[in-house]
């Protein structure tokens, strides 16, 4: 995946403007990491990554202001500023230098400014370029915000995922997403999941056809995004299949190599789905607080039973 030079600019969190090489706004940007320029002004080229972002803090540019009349810092300036570099951005509402400037104009390599410190930039442009080379991948499903809880729900079709999704909005959750959920990796750990762009917050009902729940529910009912912490699978429910009773087996999915909780719920007529899909994402964050109610139990249970078989053990035998 890629994106453009002249893609930063509609980022206003970036506050980029252009300097010089306008020309080039058109260029791909084929890889999130970053390059400062440091060693590379002064000559030394072993460790130069050209396909990165150069950026230009205050020690670059003034060095670079410093030595401008030094024959070598324009050819530095020259390799620098090769076919495969992007664009360069100055930090710290700085002018880029002259000699910058000029070069970047030659060759039509865009030159931006910031307003912000290069700590800050450097922060915030990684946050961006991170979302957009992210993994990505798809699964059918429906992702609801329960409780601050981001909770995909999957199963098979006519399983009643849908049905389940409408209880809980109804009930003053939010939807992020319907039967397709894009799922992207953020830092290699964190899993947001939106709809796709074609017709998003619309959800199947069967029997009454596709609806628009933010026209239905009002704008506070949608959520465009959401990170998420819980998978749910709704299944059928099978008289030979023994179901977990305690909580005390802890189950997983991998999305994107990214292990996520799950636990399966079982439907059949009279169980009310809505309502243990709501305690399930409760629960589950309980855990993230560090509060396991079946170990609870169990520490209680065994807390209660030690003392009792301790005193079988000492008794004399018949």
């Amino acid at each position: 995946m890629s994106t453009t030079v002249g893609d930063l600019l509609k980022d206003p969190l970036l506050g980029l403007e252009v300097a010089a090489g306008a020309v080039g706004l058109g260029r791909p940007i084929l890889t999130p990491e970053l390059n400062r320029p440091s060693l590379e002004l002064t000559g030394f080229f072993d460790s130069f990554r050209s396909e990165r972002i150069q950026v230009l803090g205050k020690g670059e540019v003034t060095y670079v202001g410093a030595h401008s009349g030094e024959p070598g810092l324009a050819r530095y300036l020259a390799r620098i500023f090769d076919d495969d570099v992007p664009c360069a951005i100055v930090t710290n509402g700085r002018p880029p230098p002259d000699l910058v400037t000029q070069r970047a104009e030659v060759v039509g390599i865009p030159v931006l400014m910031t307003r912000h410190s290069t700590t800050k930039l450097y922060k915030r442009l990684w946050e961006h370029l991170d979302a957009e080379f992210a993994q990505e991948t798809t699964v059918h499903g429906v992702l609801l915000d329960i409780h601050d809880m981001g909770v995909l729900l999957l199963g098979d079709s006519a399983v009643g995922k849908s049905e389940c999704a409408l209880e809980l909005i109804r009930r003053g959750f939010h939807l992020i997403a319907d039967d397709v959920v894009s799922i992207k990796c953020l830092s290699d750990s964190v899993l947001m999941g939106r709809a796709t762009e074609l017709l998003p917050y619309h959800m199947e009902a069967r029997g009454i056809g596709i609806i628009d729940i933010r026209l239905l529910f009002g704008v506070a009912s949608v959520r465009p995004d959401k990170r998420i912490t819980l998978a749910i699978t709704l299944a059928d429910w099978d008289k030979s299949r023994d179901y977990d009773r305690t909580g005390l087996n802890e189950d997983h999915i991998d999305i994107l190599d990214v292990a996520v909780p799950h636990v399966t719920i079982p439907v059949r007529p009279g169980r009310n789905v809505g309502t243990l899909v709501e305690v399930a994402a409760l629960n589950q964050k309980l855990k993230s607080l560090g509060v396991n109610t079946a170990q609870l139990m169990q520490a209680q249970i065994l807390e209660r039973t030690a003392p009792k078989a301790a005193a079988r053990a000492q008794s004399p035998h018949d």
